[in-house]
C-alpha cells in the first residue's frame, strides 16, 4: 500500500520549504508518486506565485531530484494554473511552449476591485469580506454564483488536466449566515459544474488542505456521493505548503471515499493516467 499527491507547493512559490524537503517527507510517509504544482506565474506581480524568470530553475531542480530519487519515488512536473476571466488561463503562451506531466486549473481571483486589484477569494477574511461588499453588496449568494460562473468559464476554456479545489468559495463563504452548501441554490450550482467536469473528461481533486482545521474538503464532502454517481474520476491531494502536510487527512478521506463506493483513483504512469485501486490504507500499486 502506498500514497500519491499531485498538488504541492515549494519555495518556488508560496511553499515553505525546498523541493527536496518535500520529496524526503513523501518518501518517509510511503509515497509512491509525488507531483510538484507550484503556483504558475501571472501576468502581474504577486508574492505567492512563481516568477516567470524562475521557471528554468524550477524545471532544472525537478529533474535533478527525479534522477537522484529514481527507484525510491516517481516524481512529476506540473503547475497550478490560475484562471482569471479575460486576463489569464492555461492556454496562454507561457504554458503551451513547455512540457508538463500535468496542469491543475484553479481559481483564486475573481473580478477587479475599484483599486484595480483582483478580488482574492483565498486570502484573509477581511480582504474577502471587503471585496464581497464592494462587488456584490455583501451578498454571499451573488458572490458564490459569480464564482461558479467563472469556474464554468475556466472548465470550458480548458488546457489543464485536473480541476483544483472546485468550490473554494466555501472557505470563507461558510462564515456567512446566508451560505449553506446543503441548500438547493448551492447544490444546483455545484451539480451543474460537476456535470461540466464530467462532460469535459477532466479529473477532480479532493483537496484535503482545510479538513483538519475547518472541517471541509474541496469539493465539500456533501458532494462525494453525487460525484460517485456521475462517475467522475477523483484523486486525493493535500495542496501542501509544508512538508509535514504531504498527506494531510489522507487516511480519513480515503476511508470516507471508499465507504461511499469509490474504488479507484487515476494515477500517472509513463504511458498516461490509469485507474489504481485503493482502500482506507492507501493505493494498491
Amino acid at each position: 500500500m502506498s500514497w500519491a499527491n499531485y498538488h504541492s507547493h515549494c519555495t518556488f512559490c508560496d511553499g515553505r520549504s525546498t523541493m527536496e524537503d518535500f520529496v524526503k517527507f513523501a518518501i518517509a510517509k510511503g509515497f509512491r508518486k509525488y507531483g510538484f504544482s507550484s503556483h504558475a506565474p501571472l501576468p502581474f506581480y504577486t508574492r505567492w506565485t512563481m516568477n516567470a524568470e524562475d521557471y528554468p530553475d524550477y524545471e532544472s531542480e525537478f529533474y535533478r531530484l527525479k534522477r537522484k530519487y529514481a527507484g525510491q519515488i516517481d516524481l512529476y512536473l506540473g503547475l497550478e494554473v490560475d484562471y482569471i476571466l479575460n486576463c489569464t488561463d492555461a492556454k496562454r503562451d507561457f504554458f503551451t511552449d513547455k512540457k508538463f506531466d500535468y496542469l491543475i486549473g484553479s481559481i483564486h481571483y475573481l473580478d477587479k476591485l475599484s483599486n484595480g486589484d483582483f478580488w482574492s477569494i483565498d486570502g484573509g477574511f477581511r480582504e474577502f469580506d471587503n471585496g464581497m461588499t464592494e462587488l456584490f453588496g455583501g451578498d454571499i449568494r451573488k458572490a458564490t454564483k459569480r464564482f461558479f460562473e467563472v469556474s464554468t468559464a475556466m472548465i470550458e476554456k480548458g488546457g489543464f488536466d485536473i480541476v483544483g479545489h472546485v468550490d473554494k468559495i466555501t472557505y470563507h463563504g461558510q462564515k456567512y449566515r446566508d451560505f449553506d452548501p446543503t441548500e438547493k441554490w448551492f447544490v444546483d450550482l455545484e451539480a451543474e459544474l460537476l456535470q461540466l467536469v464530467k462532460e469535459k473528461g477532466l479529473m477532480l481533486e479532493i483537496n484535503t488542505k482545510s479538513l483538519r482545521e475547518h472541517g471541509i474538503t474541496y469539493p465539500h464532502q456533501n458532494f462525494y456521493r453525487m460525484i460517485k454517481d456521475m462517475q467522475i474520476p477523483v484523486m486525493v491531494n493535500s495542496d501542501c505548503h509544508y512538508p509535514t502536510n504531504v498527506m494531510e487527512s489522507f487516511e480519513f478521506t480515503y476511508k470516507m471515499l471508499h465507504a461511499i463506493g469509490f474504488r479507484t483513483m487515476p494515477q500517472l504512469f509513463d504511458d498516461g493516467w490509469k485507474p489504481v485501486e485503493f482502500d482506507e490504507y492507501g493505493l494498491k500499486f
